[in-house]
């Protein structure tokens, strides 16, 4: 695997971008689990725990070249 001296503006606003949109998924399919399910806001913070863990996945794998 070959190492990449740093990443472009663009690189880093898909990261970016990636990150927030897992958590925003995460969020938004935790609400919708909850309300289907009548857990309320428990289903919420569970779907924020599972879009937070997604993001720092997805995260480590796009910069993992660059480390």
């Amino acid at each position: 695997m070959t190492r990449r001296p740093h990443p472009t503006p663009f690189e880093l606003l898909g990261i970016g971008a990636t990150a927030a949109a897992c958590v925003a998924l995460g969020v938004v399919g935790g609400y919708w689990i909850g309300s289907a399910s009548r857990g309320g806001v428990v289903g919420v913070f569970v779907g924020l725990g599972v879009g937070i863990l997604a993001a720092i996945t997805a995260t480590y794998f796009k910069i993992k070249s660059y480390l």
